[in-house]
């Protein structure tokens, strides 16, 4: 009995091996040999820009933010180029979203039947001011919060908050908010090798995902003629690089077996094992007709 159930939880277990797929991420990041997806929704939670708008990058803006992309990324491997860049912007009254989507070249090289991937440039930066339409989508602290810090540095009604219980200066508050920029993704600087790593035997993938903390947590409360205001703004990141098959990563290089590779061992295998079942079964049968004569 107390065998049967043992079976039974390893088949439970598996299954839900198989079956398990880890939360989405913001951020994700898929490896293959030859090239890299990457994709990533900014979802800034803000309640300073009210004015409904939508926007899909094209023309000079989306010149410019390739531009702009492509230099920050070879400024962390060299050989790294962008392709099929899409973007685009959308704006309520509560929140910012970003929708970025590229594809990396040249990051990768071979290495035996071993592929390696180097992705060092996952934090890459983009520090310089960006704009669709008159709006700023990169430098947002230093348009929209800077003014905001400003007006009310001196009055003794403010409140500036950083991850809502920490009180700061205005001086802090105005530094925080110089320094933000939504196309900065320094908080995924940490090694891929340190990353949470996972096997998805379903999919046949090995998983690395990193939870960073807030990316920017911040607030001011001001109390004017009898009226409390609060401006808000906020980024939560996490980002998931995954790649077929089984991986391992040594600080941020990325190394798995080629599919070519793969395949081949694949076949040899079954032709071997087809070949060691076959000569018992050709004795067995040699056996059986002699018997039988």
């Amino acid at each position: 009995m107390k065998a049967k159930i043992k079976l039974l939880i390893i088949v439970l277990l598996f299954w839900l091996l198989c079956w398990f797929k880890p939360a989405e991420a913001l951020t994700n990041i898929k490896v293959e040999e030859d090239n890299i997806d990457f994709y990533s929704l900014i979802a800034i939670r803000q309640n300073f820009l009210q004015k409904p708008e939508s926007f899909i990058f094209n023309g000079d803006a989306l010149n410019l933010l390739n531009e702009s992309l492509s230099l920050a990324i070879k400024e962390k491997v060299s050989s790294a180029t962008i392709h099929n860049l899409k973007a685009s912007l959308k704006i309520d009254e509560k929140w910012l979203n970003i929708s970025l989507t590229f594809k990396v070249e040249g990051a990768s090289k071979n290495a035996g039947n071993k592929i390696i991937v180097d992705c060092s440039w996952k934090n890459f930066q983009i520090k310089n001011n960006l704009t669709i339409n008159e709006i700023e989508f990169n430098k947002v602290g230093k348009a929209y919060l800077v003014p905001l810090i400003k007006k009310y540095e001196n009055s003794s009604e403010a409140r500036f908050w950083i991850n809502e219980t920490h009180s700061v200066s205005p001086e802090k508050a105005l530094e925080v908010a110089i320094n933000f920029a939504t196309l900065d993704f320094k908080e995924f600087s940490a090694p891929l090798e340190s990353w949470n790593k996972t096997y998805n035997v379903k999919m046949q993938k090995t998983i690395f995902q990193y939870d960073a903390p807030s990316k920017i947590n911040f607030n001011l409360t001001v109390r004017e003629e009898n009226k409390s205001s609060s401006y808000i703004l906020k980024l939560d990141s996490k980002a998931e690089v995954s790649v077929f098959g089984y991986a391992k990563a040594i600080g941020d290089a990325l190394i798995f077996e080629s599919i070519k590779e793969r395949r081949e061992k694949d076949i040899t295998i079954i032709v071997l094992t087809l070949f060691l079942i076959a000569i018992p079964l050709h004795l067995y049968e040699k056996k059986i007709f002699k018997t039988k004569s």
